[in-house]
Order: C-alpha cells, then sequence, then structure tokens
C-alpha cells in the first residue's frame, strides 16, 4: 500500500533536521577536537615558560651569589690596597729618613782622614737621580741625592772624576737563599772599610787614550784596543796587567795614588748600603743598566738586548754613592787574586792576594751580554790577568788627594 502524503512529508522534514543536527553536531566535534589540540600547545608552552623562569630564576640567583662574593673580594682588595699603601708610605718616610742620616754620616766624615797626596784638588758637589724597583721592575720611588768628588784633568779637555765613598760596615757575599747564588759568594761577613774615592764611571776610551800616550812605566799600551768605538764607552779588551799599567801612569801624571779597587771595597761601592740583589732592589730592568734584556730575574720583566757597551752614564742613573754603570755594561778588574770562596777573607777590605804564581784576578758587575744574574752586587767572576775580553773594563780607586 502507498504511504499517506502527509506522513511522506513528515519523515521527510525529520529526515532533514536529522541531518542538520548531525551535522552540527560534526562541527561541534572537529571544534571541541581543535580547541582540545590548542589547550595541549597552550600547556606545552606554560611549561616551557615555566622551566625558562626557573631557570632564569636559578641564573640570576647564580649571578646573585657571585656578584655577593666578587663584592666581598673586592672590599677586602680595597682593603689590602689600603694597608698596602699606608705601608708604603711608611717605608718611604722610613728610607728618607735613612738616606737623610746616611747623608749626614757621609757629610761628617771629615777628609783628612784620607791620606795627602802633593797635587792639591778641589771638592765639589754633584746632584744624580737615584731609583728603586719593586719586584716587578717597576720604579717605586725616585730620589734626586748629592755626593762628593774631585776631577782630574788628564788633558785634551778629557776629565776623571772620583766620587767620595764614605767609610762604614757592610755584609760581604749573599744569603743563601739569594737567587742565581753560586758558593763562591760566601760565607757572608762583615767588612769595615776606610773612606775612599772611587770613579763615577768605568774608564772610558777617551782617558785611556790619553794615558796611553804617556811615558811607558811598565809595559806598553794600545791607546785604542776597543771592540765598540766611542770615546765615551768604557774601554774593553784591556787585561788586569794593563789596568795596572794604567793606574801607574795616572798616578804618575796626577800625583795622585791610583789603583785597582779591592774585590770588597768594590762591592761595598756598589752596593751602597742595600742588602738587595742589585742596588736598584730586588730585581733589574735593561731601561736601566745594560745586559742580556731577553733574559729575566726574579719577577722582573723582558727589555731591550743592546749588543753592544753603551756610553757610560747613559741611563742617567746612580747609586746612593752617586755611581753609575756598576750593573752590567763592562766587566770589571778588581786587584784580588781570585779565591774559591771568602773563608780566611780580610776583614778590613784590604787587597787579598795570593802568591804571584796565582795569575787568576776577580772580575765584577757583569757586561752588556750577560744575563741579569751575572750583574748582582755579590757576583763573583774572574779571569787570567793576561787575558783581554771585549767585555772587560775597569775603574780606579784613590786614597790621596
Amino acid at each position: 500500500m502507498g504511504w499517506i502524503p502527509e506522513i511522506v512529508q513528515k519523515e521527510n522534514i525529520r529526515l532533514a533536521w536529522a541531518k542538520q543536527i548531525w551535522s552540527a553536531f560534526k562541527l561541534a566535534q572537529e571544534r571541541f577536537k581543535q580547541a582540545q589540540m590548542q589547550l595541549e600547545e597552550a600547556k606545552q608552552r606554560a611549561s616551557q615558560i615555566s622551566l625558562q623562569f626557573e631557570q632564569s630564576y636559578q641564573e640570576r640567583s647564580t649571578l646573585t651569589e657571585t656578584l655577593h662574593k666578587q663584592e666581598a673580594k673586592l672590599t677586602l682588595l680595597q682593603e689590602q690596597l689600603q694597608q698596602s699603601t699606608q705601608q708604603i708610605a711608611q717605608l718611604r718616610t722610613e728610607l728618607e729618613g735613612i738616606k737623610q742620616e746616611r747623608k749626614h754620616k757621609h757629610t761628617i766624615v771629615p777628609h783628612f782622614q784620607l791620606e795627602k797626596g802633593s797635587a792639591s784638588v778641589k771638592i765639589q758637589e754633584f746632584s744624580f737621580e737615584v731609583v728603586t724597583l719593586n719586584n716587578w721592575g717597576q720604579p717605586i720611588n725616585c730620589s734626586i741625592n748629592k755626593a762628593q768628588y774631585f776631577q782630574e784633568h788628564l788633558g785634551n779637555n778629557v776629565f776623571l772624576d772620583m766620587v767620595y765613598i764614605p767609610g762604614g760596615t757592610f755584609l760581604m757575599g749573599s744569603p743563601e737563599d739569594e737567587l742565581g747564588r753560586e758558593s763562591n759568594e760566601g760565607p757572608q761577613h762583615p767588612v769595615a772599610l776606610q773612606p775612599f774615592y772611587l770613579s763615577r764611571f768605568p774608564i772610558t776610551q777617551a782617558q785611556w787614550r790619553v794615558i796611553a800616550q804617556l811615558p811607558q812605566i811598565n809595559r806598553y799600551l794600545n791607546p785604542d784596543p776597543s771592540n765598540f768605538k766611542h770615546p765615551d764607552t768604557p774601554v774593553e779588551k784591556v787585561c788586569w796587567y794593563d789596568a795596572i799599567e794604567f793606574c801607574a801612569r795616572l798616578s804618575q801624571l796626577t800625583g795622585h795614588k791610583y789603583r785597582l779597587p779591592s774585590e770588597a771595597e768594590w762591592e761595598f761601592a756598589c752596593r751602597a748600603g742595600t742588602t738587595t740583589p742589585f742596588h736598584f732592589g730586588e730585581t733589574i730592568t735593561s731601561n736601566l743598566a745594560n745586559y742580556d734584556g731577553s733574559y729575566i730575574y726574579g719577577s722582573g720583566t723582558e727589555g731591550p738586548y743592546r749588543q753592544q757597551t753603551t756610553p757610560v752614564g747613559y741611563f742617567q742613573i746612580a747609586n746612593t754613592f752617586g755611581l753609575s754603570d756598576l750593573h752590567g755594561n763592562v766587566w770589571e778588574w778588581c786587584a784580588d787574586s781570585w779565591h774559591e770562596n771568602y773563608q780566611d777573607a780580610p776583614a778590613d777590605g784590604s787587597i787579598w792576594q795570593l802568591d804571584e804564581s796565582n795569575n787568576s784576578r776577580v772580575l765584577r758587575g757583569g757586561a752588556w751580554y750577560c744575563l741579569p744574574a751575572l750583574c748582582r752586587s755579590a757576583q763573583r767572576h774572574w779571569d787570567q790577568a793576561d787575558h783581554a775580553g771585549s767585555g772587560t773594563g775597569f775603574r780606579v780607586v784613590c786614597f790621596t788627594i
């Protein structure tokens, strides 16, 4: 039997309505899934943000803790710097007091203690700069000092400056813990010396040439022996016997008695009251002395290596006695025979001789080609008396004025 038209129409309406509901349900279901996915993504982002925040918080805490530690260290360093500054100021005050006391002691020593010679001289005064270095080779004190001296006119407008060295007592040699120390530098022992005069610089080529042209006394002197030619650089390539002949001719010319310094006189004059490895302090720099600056001493720094001698007084500084070029430039002959150590050494600073069969003589001060340790105040070296090297010169002592 066929459908009644009204029923068919109603069923079609219901079917259409059911389809609409289904379509709406499907759409809602799809939107729900999308919302779930977005919610999940949001949760993941929130988790990431939370993790990043936690990491940032931890980093901030770490940085804050580090900052507090650094601030504490900075505060401690500032306190130490302030203490060091106060100590330096105190040391400078004490040093100035010592210098003034030493200067007073130097000036009150009457010159009549020296033996009188046949020729009169005029005692003068000169100023010079003294530099003290710290352990890293940096200047920590510069001062202007004064010393007394007299001049010898050698002829041809050439002069020799002789600086007054006050008498005193010092500890000769080096302590066992000094860097670069050799066994022949001991044992340390006190030595008491009378005042004397010592040449301000090593003997120059100009001074040598004038004296070498004077009449021979015991041996011939080559008027131009040096390897590095310049009138104001130290004479070198002279042997010990040449230096003795120079002193003999100089004495005859001036009427004053000249000789090579004893080893004790040389070290006393070099130290000038210091007890450090160099009269500069605990180290040395080739900006103030002529040696192989490619090497360092202690905590010092490298510097230029000139590979030749420099004019005397080139660095325009001196020790507190007013002497220059004691560390480096040329080795300097001393009057003494060589001894392996200071056992039984004279306590009065006199020349320490052996029998004439010993041809070895003492050298002091180091040279332009030496490592810095070889330029120390206590460093000892020797050579045969008849040998003349390109780094060997000398300076002279006078006891009669």
